[in-house]
C-alpha cells in the first residue's frame, strides 16, 4: 500500500541572534581591551560608559566588524566603567541580539616620562610627557609647601614638556598632570642641594 510522504523543509533560522556568552575586560592602565565569543555574522556594537550598567554617562559606541576583540584607549584613570556588546544581524529578517554586560575599573594611567638627573636643577625641574594627549596643567606639592597650580601652554602640551621653576633646592617634589579634574599622570623628584 503506497503511503503519503509529506516533504517539509525546516528553516534553521531563529527569530533573533542569541548574545555573545563571554566577554571579558582586559584593563591596562586607561586603556582595556575586550574580548568575547564570537556569534551571528561578525558584526558587533560595543556600548562604554562611565557609570555602572547605567550607560548614560559619557557613553561611547563602537562598531567592530569580524572581529571578537576590540581596544579602547585614553579612559579615565581609576574610574569604573561599564561595557557591554551585542551581535548585529545582517538579515532583516533577523533581530539583533540581547546585551552581555561586564564592569570594569581602569588603573593608574601616567602620561610623564621618567625625570632625568640632567634635567633636575636647584629650583627646577623639566618634566616630559607623551606628546599628543591632552592636558591641562600641573599641580606642584610638596610637604610644608603650599600646592601651586601651573597652567600648560599650546606650546608646553605640543612639546610635551614644561620647565617648572621656583622650587626649593633639596625638597623633595610630586607633579600630577590633569586635564581638568581628569588625572593624567602623577610623578616625583627630588631638586638638587
Amino acid at each position: 500500500m503506497p503511503s503519503c510522504k509529506e516533504d517539509t523543509e525546516t528553516e534553521d533560522l531563529f527569530s533573533k541572534l542569541f548574545r555573545p556568552p563571554v566577554i571579558t575586560a582586559t584593563v591596562n592602565g586607561a586603556s582595556v581591551s575586550f574580548t568575547w565569543t564570537a556569534v551571528g555574522d561578525g558584526l558587533y556594537m560595543i556600548e562604554v560608559s562611565r557609570d555602572s550598567l547605567l550607560f548614560s554617562t559619557d557613553l561611547q559606541i563602537f562598531e567592530v566588524d569580524g572581529k571578537v576583540e576590540y581596544t579602547v584607549e585614553d579612559l579615565y584613570s581609576m574610574t569604573m566603567y561599564s561595557a557591554r556588546v551585542k551581535a548585529i544581524s545582517a538579515n532583516p529578517e533577523v533581530d539583533d541580539s540581547g546585551y552581555q554586560e561586564i564592569t570594569f575599573t581602569t588603573g593608574q594611567e601616567n602620561l610623564f616620562y621618567s625625570v632625568a638627573d640632567g634635567d633636575i636643577g636647584m629650583s627646577s625641574v623639566l618634566l616630559k610627557w607623551v606628546k599628543g594627549k591632552d592636558v591641562s596643567h600641573i599641580v606642584v606639592s610638596a610637604a610644608g609647601v603650599d600646592d601651586r597650580m601651573v597652567t600648560l601652554s599650546n606650546d608646553d602640551k605640543s612639546a610635551g614638556g614644561k620647565l617648572i621653576g621656583g622650587l626649593n633646592p633639596g625638597t623633595k617634589y610630586t607633579f600630577t598632570i590633569y586635564l581638568g579634574t581628569r588625572l593624567r599622570g602623577t610623578i616625583s623628584a627630588t631638586t638638587k642641594k
